[in-house]
């Protein structure tokens, strides 16, 4: 799904704020698990990322098209406004 053309930049800004807070956590996350020089911790997190985010796109997302919004629709008739 899509977010509705009105509401692109909320979920851009969104998504850019998970990813930059992870782009803050993550080294974090690996400098304490690699901190005894042994990176085998930080690798097995890595690749269990991977693949959680692998199988959340195969089996959650789904097809991805734009979300109808209201403003594109006269809810008196169930029509399609002209854009």
């Amino acid at each position: 799904m899509l977010a509705p053309k009105r509401l692109i930049g909320i979920a851009g800004g969104t998504f850019n704020f998970i990813g930059g807070t992870a782009s803050i956590i993550i080294p974090i996350v690996i400098g304490f698990l690699a901190k005894g020089g042994d990176f085998t911790p930080a690798l097995t997190l890595i690749a269990c990322i991977t693949f959680a985010g692998a199988m959340s796109y195969i089996f959650l997302v789904g097809k991805i098209e734009r979300v109808q919004d209201f403003a594109d629709f006269d809810l008196r008739n169930g029509k399609k406004l002209s854009s």
